[in-house]
């Protein structure tokens, strides 16, 4: 397998610098032993010396992921392999393990806790799991580059590229096969002849993975021609028609110039090749490869950022529990947050809502409360009175906040937009969202709408478009609820005797010095009441006022006997002062507690 133009990189690779390089270079030793030990070599890199990736296993992922794929809605991407895996081997389900981790290595909107949770629940199908090692560990708390969309909604697709690159290197002779591991531009026509699926982002994460010295990690396509024609002066001759060899001489010039690695990225070169000002459309090559001369076409697939550490802190949460929110975001884009009053349903969700959008794009969150009068019409979209003028009276099809929020989604397909719905157990499920019913666990299908006008193209529900609601126990109970409906959204709770909740009033009071004794309170209170869907939530305690003089007193009266007086309605059982009020749980907390 010969490849043109290749002569000399060989003998350059070790004079790349790697000054300021932080955690880098462990991800790119580990990315090259992927390459090199995997799909050259055939060894483990989780138990090296075994030969995982040999023809027999990918032969065998080939014949139950490959060929046999999981279509079926409803289910997420892990639920699916338990069920695709249930007969493969140890060997095969390793070797899928470790194409996973060289799909999410040099993703840098992925924590590292997710990339190798992500991994681990691979290996966890497995008879005898094997576990992940330290040294891999440490290098995916890093990123080269941000996957954009394809990684997420597409990562199916690039799983099978991975099992048929696989299958092509294990096809080739000894000397090919050795080529691949000294060549980049060998690597990269090697994969070139695997022609399914397309795939072009994880095939430049390839690239990048086998030679980073060569391949910068710059994985969209029209980034890298940009880029390369922004800085076509540092080339000794004219562009080529190898896009990739000319920035490979153009970084090296300027790496020497800098003294040290060139961040295209960062505002300082950013501002060169993509100036605020261009007519070119930069948008995300997830989906298809556009042609040398043909358009770019927007992509409408999305993926959601991890949370940091911040937003938990500022939520009073732990970041593991917020990743695992995100997570099942990215796997189906509905979810209800459900629990008793005052447990920090609605901030959670604004909160997280505006995480998902980005700072930039505020207005892309819209939130509605849904009541027994709510219906399809003030939802979605429903004829309503105008007046005509002349004292008539006409009607006109009006847009609700569901139909406004997605005309805005199609209209700007690389952004993400979140519709947030309070109380979303108050309303008449079936009767507010009709046939949207079908279009939330099918949303590449399209369907007629109940006012479409005759010949009007059928409405789908945009991908890039999350719903996340609230449900208040203490209403009505979860099990109520339409079972089309728990079927199509995930359901976390938030109890005050679960964490995330737990915690949150006592991390919220150390956070601004105040005593932990409401917190005493507060668990004495629960522990009193029992039932769990009427148990008081933290947010209640959650306000300055209420650590003044007197104000926890004032909260007590106004916001807590009340509830508990709601609860107790007719039931002459109970006296609410004894068994409820401030100083009798008072008095079974410690004197000094």
């Amino acid at each position: 397998m010969e490849s043109s133009g290749s002569v000399g990189y060989r003998c350059r690779m070790s004079e790349y610098t790697t000054k300021g390089r932080v955690g880098l270079d462990e991800l790119e030793a580990v990315g090259h032993r992927l390459i090199v030990d995997g799909y050259v070599r055939g060894d483990s890199v989780l138990t090296p010396g075994q030969p995982i990736w040999s023809h027999t296993h990918f032969a065998e992922l080939k014949a139950v992921y490959v060929d046999r794929p999981d279509l079926s809605s409803g289910k997420g991407f892990f639920e699916k392999l338990t069920d695709q895996f249930r007969d493969a081997s140890d060997g095969a389900i390793q070797l899928f393990a470790e194409l996973l981790l060289t799909n999410v290595l040099p993703l840098s909107n992925y924590l590292g806790r997710t990339k190798v949770s992500h991994v681990r629940q691979v290996l966890a199908m497995m008879a005898n799991p094997v576990a992940v090692p330290d040294e891999i560990v440490d290098a995916v708390q890093v990123g080269a580059f941000n996957g954009g969309t394809a990684f997420g909604v597409r990562r199916w697709s690039q799983l099978q590229l991975l099992i048929n690159f696989g299958l092509h290197v294990n096809s080739l002779g000894d000397a090919s096969r050795d080529m691949l591991a000294e060549d980049p531009l060998a690597f990269r026509a090697a994969l070139a002849e695997v022609p399914d699926p397309k795939e072009p982002v994880q095939r430049a994460a390839l690239h990048y993975l086998a030679f980073p010295k060569f391949f910068r990690p710059v994985v969209n396509t029209t980034h890298r021609r940009l880029i390369r024609d922004a800085f076509a002066s540092y080339l000794s001759g004219s562009t080529s028609n190898d896009v990739d060899v000319d920035l490979d001489e153009i970084s090296r010039a300027l790496e020497a110039e800098q003294n040290g690695p060139i961040d295209y990225y960062i505002d300082k070169w950013k501002s060169i090749w993509r100036p605020a000002t261009t007519s070119v459309p930069i948008v995300d090559d997830t989906i298809a490869e556009p042609d040398d001369d043909g358009p770019i076409v927007a992509a409408t697939e999305f993926q959601i950022a991890d949370p940091d550490q911040e937003l938990a802190e500022s939520l009073h949460v732990d970041l593991d529990w917020l990743v695992r929110c995100v997570d099942l975001l990215r796997d189906r884009p509905q979810l209800i947050f459900y629990g008793p009053p005052g447990t920090g349903k609605t901030y959670i969700a604004k909160s997280l809502a505006r995480h998902i959008v980005g700072p930039d794009n505020p207005g892309n969150v819209k939130i509605v409360q849904f009541h027994p009068a709510y219906s399809y019409e003030d939802f979605f979209e429903g004829f309503r009175p105008t007046s005509q003028g002349n004292g008539q009276v006409g009607f006109e099809l009006k847009r609700g906040p569901m139909r406004q929020l997605t005309k805005s989604a199609r209209e700007h397909p690389d952004q993400l937009f979140v519709l947030i719905i309070d109380e979303i157990n108050r309303g008449n499920l079936a009767k507010i969202f009709g046939e949207l019913y079908f279009l939330l666990e099918y949303r590449d299908e399209a369907i007629d709408l109940m006012y479409s006008p005759e010949g009007e193209e059928p409405f789908y529900l945009p991908r890039n478009v999350i719903i996340i609601a609230t449900m208040n126990t203490a209403d009505r109970s979860i099990a109520l609820v339409d079972t089309a409906m728990r079927r199509r959204f995930a359901f976390v709770p938030l109890h005050p005797q679960q964490e995330p909740t737990r915690s949150m009033l006592r991390r919220w009071l150390a956070a601004r010095k105040y005593p932990s004794r409401v917190a005493d309170l507060h668990a004495a209170l629960n522990a009193a009441i029992g039932d769990p869907d009427f148990q008081i939530g933290p947010s209640y305690f959650m306000r300055p006022a209420v650590h003044s003089d007197g104000g926890l007193a004032r909260v007590w009266q106004t916001a807590i006997v009340p509830l508990l007086e709601e609860f107790h309605f007719g039931d002459h059982t109970v006296d609410i002062t004894a068994r409820y009020g401030l100083e009798a749980l008072e008095k079974t907390l410690p004197a000094n507690g």
